[in-house]
């Protein structure tokens, strides 16, 4: 359940504080910019430096953010304000991503690093679990639970 504090929180957040930002950064700029990272640095390939490398790009993105500028100040059917939340959910999907991407270092499941390149199951069978602070993206982990096969090489 959502009080009714949370609720008048989320309200000024989006309707003083994000739309009435009279900052200079183009909000769709950052938002080309940030899909260009991503393909570039976090791909199903990848190495830590690569991985690296994306994740300081996506700061210096999340740091822009903060002085956007949404051209419609309207507060009925605004796309503007609907892409800048939009935008600003995808900075931080962006850095959970790449962050969790740092911290499995296998080739296995989801991604292949190169400078990881042999198959290891023991470091790849858990769920990667982020919870956010103020610091950043924090890391957890559970266990993959197995109920049928086991995962095995396969080979052609």
């Amino acid at each position: 359940k959502v009080s009714e504090e949370q609720v008048k929180a989320e309200k000024k957040r989006i309707f003083e504080d994000l739309l009435q930002k009279k900052g200079t950064e183009n909000l769709y700029d950052i938002k080309r910019e940030l899909r260009e990272t991503m393909d570039q640095h976090a791909g199903v390939f990848r190495t830590g430096e690569e991985l690296s490398v994306g994740l300081k790009k996506v700061k210096v993105l999340k740091e822009r953010y903060k002085n956007i500028f949404i051209a419609d100040k309207g507060t009925v059917y605004n796309t503007n304000l609907m892409n800048a939340m939009e935008i600003e959910n995808l900075i931080d999907l962006a850095e959970m991503l790449v962050t969790s991407a740092l911290g499995r270092e296998e080739s296995r499941c989801g991604h292949a690093r190169y400078d990881f390149p042999n198959r290891d199951d023991d470091k790849c069978l858990k769920h990667t679990l982020v919870s956010y602070s103020k610091e950043g993206p924090k890391l957890s982990y559970k266990p993959v639970a197995i109920t049928k096969w086991k995962p095995v090489e396969r080979k052609y």
